[in-house]
């Protein structure tokens, strides 16, 4: 029997369980957002255009419940799924219809979540792992339109060489962040002490048929505010299927008065000899009466990915506007794919992405 499958029934019969506190009823909280868009993909040999989900952050619904606990702890469960609709990374030049096709790899959260009072957060079920995140600190406001994540929009787009062939490359092959992503796992979050916490995390992959490595998981997190500055910092170790180890981390600053934020991540795996730096600059400011605007600037570049001596990288440009009447943020984004070595020349690809993103 697999590993985390035997921890499984004995956690969840060791899971605790306390009186409600007598002033605090129970809190439900249904939540959601779609977030679609259009996007047009050149890969300098045909252009299509298809309106599509997200990817960035795909269209979902949610519920959680809250309960406080006697001892001063809190109780929650949580169940998050996406909804389904054919995502941006899915585009690839052939059926690019916008579809409902929901499976279980869908499936977001299902957990139920102990809150302590003094010692920290135990968590059971499927969620993020201790890493997830590790990637992604970024004050800039456009992450919905741009992030460390870059293969979340045109991901299975294929590179085609110079001559017009359409090569077996796809840009998620040439391009990866190492972040950790959600796994059906047990999970430890400690309380903050002057800024820092740590987090760790045994899981395994339940929803896809074909996977069934098993995710050992270590995170450290800062966060903190020096006057007109907020700063944060992640570092995630992840070793997969006791052969794999990961590294990544990411840090960013933003200064609150002008709206400037920077942000830079990187990643090694090590058994794959792979690696990549990200960097981010942005611009947040009130400009308009009806909710604030973000911009940012980026650049990706990693080696090995594709193939060894391979070299990857992108540039990207975004501009988010919020509506905070409704809601929803409207975005707009550019992005360009380019990969070299291998004696091959390949085109480069140039995906631009325009949509809104409502919550509710």
């Amino acid at each position: 029997m697999r590993t985390i499958s035997r921890l499984a029934v004995p956690a969840l019969l060791a899971f605790p369980t306390f009186a409600a506190a007598q002033d605090a009823a129970p809190e439900w909280d249904f939540y959601g957002q779609l977030n679609l868009g259009i996007i047009s993909v050149d890969n300098g040999t045909g252009s299509e255009t298809a309106l599509i989900d997200n990817d960035n952050s795909n269209s979902r619904v949610g519920l959680t419940f809250r309960q406080g606990l006697a001892n001063g702890g809190q109780f929650r469960f949580n169940f998050e799924t996406a909804i389904g609709l054919t995502g941006s990374a899915a585009i690839n030049g052939d059926d690019n219809d916008l579809d409902v096709d929901y499976n279980r790899r869908e499936l977001r959260k299902l957990e139920i979540v102990y809150q302590t009072a003094t010692i920290g957060t135990f968590s059971f079920g499927q969620g993020g792992i201790a890493t997830d995140g590790s990637g992604e600190v970024d004050f800039s406001g456009t992450g919905v339109a741009a992030y460390s994540g870059i293969t979340d929009v045109a991901g299975s787009q294929s590179f085609a060489l110079n001559d017009g062939t359409i090569s077996g490359t796809t840009i998620g092959n040439a391009f990866s962040s190492f972040d950790g992503g959600r796994r059906f796992r047990i999970r430890y979050d400690s309380p903050t002490y002057n800024g820092f916490g740590f987090a760790i995390s045994a899981g395994q992959e339940v929803l896809a048929s074909d996977n069934d490595n098993e995710y050992y998981d270590f995170g450290l997190s800062y966060d903190k505010d020096y006057g007109d500055y907020k700063v944060a910092a992640r570092l995630g170790h992840s070793i997969r299927d006791s052969d794999e180890a990961l590294t990544v981390a990411s840090a960013a600053i933003l200064h609150e008065p002008t709206g400037l934020s920077f942000a830079l991540a990187g990643g090694q795996s090590r058994e794959a000899d792979t690696d990549y730096v990200y960097a981010k600059a942005g611009l947040q400011r009130d400009w308009v009466s009806f909710g604030r605007t973000y911009l940012s600037a980026d650049y990706y570049v990693g080696s090995d990915f594709a193939f060894a001596g391979s070299d990857s990288t992108s540039v990207g440009l975004a501009v988010v506007q919020k509506v905070d009447a409704y809601n929803v943020e409207l975005y707009a984004t550019y992005r360009t794919f380019d990969l070299d070595g291998g004696g091959s020349n390949f085109d480069d690809v140039d995906v631009t992405f325009v949509g809104a993103r409502w919550k509710f």
